[in-house]
């Protein structure tokens, strides 16, 4: 039986446990990633546009090396506009969802239809913890710390941290925390 905590909703099923957690919004790192997000849009757009139009069908005698540039440069402005766009839906999502299997850790910040997922092999997952200096729970993934949960208050973090162990480890025991 899991325990009520506040804003943690739990579905827990044979194979797996589903915890739905609330995220901390930061409207300035979204702006910033939204601004970014858009300049990019449009400088792809254009970047198509001119090389259709002035270049590739020019009929100049440099087009085709002068398109190969332009092409190269597109795709790495494509590479660029993937991380912003990771990293803008990273800031824009409202919650964050937890699957907890036996093989793995899944964490999925969605929105809408889209968003992150990130998963973790359960046999490289240290025993969560409450982070002091990130004020919320966290766990070790090899060497490094993986933080959820930004939106909870400190006593639910605890709670939650305290629950996560007994369900995943259970070995750990209460001194451990």
């Amino acid at each position: 039986m899991l325990p009520i905590i506040k804003d943690v909703h739990f579905k827990q099923t044979q194979d797996r446990l589903k915890g739905v957690l609330p995220t901390q919004r930061q409207p300035v790192w979204l702006l910033i990633y939204s601004v970014l997000l858009s300049i990019w849009v449009v400088c792809l757009v254009w970047g198509i546009v001119f090389i259709i139009r002035d270049v590739a069908f020019s009929g100049e005698r440099f087009a085709i090396v002068f398109t190969i540039m332009l092409l190269i440069w597109l795709y790495i402005w494509y590479r660029l506009g993937r991380i912003i766009w990771k990293q803008w839906q990273y800031y824009a999502a409202r919650r964050e969802i937890m699957f907890i299997e036996p093989e793995r850790l899944i964490i999925r910040r969605p929105v809408s239809l889209l968003g992150i997922t990130d998963a973790y092999d359960m046999g490289y997952v240290s025993p969560f913890y409450y982070s002091e200096e990130e004020s919320c729970p966290g766990f070790d993934y090899g060497s490094r710390r993986i933080y959820f949960g930004q939106g909870l208050d400190h006593a639910s973090a605890e709670m939650l941290v305290k629950t996560l162990n007994e369900v995943c480890f259970d070995d750990y025991g209460d001194e451990d925390y």
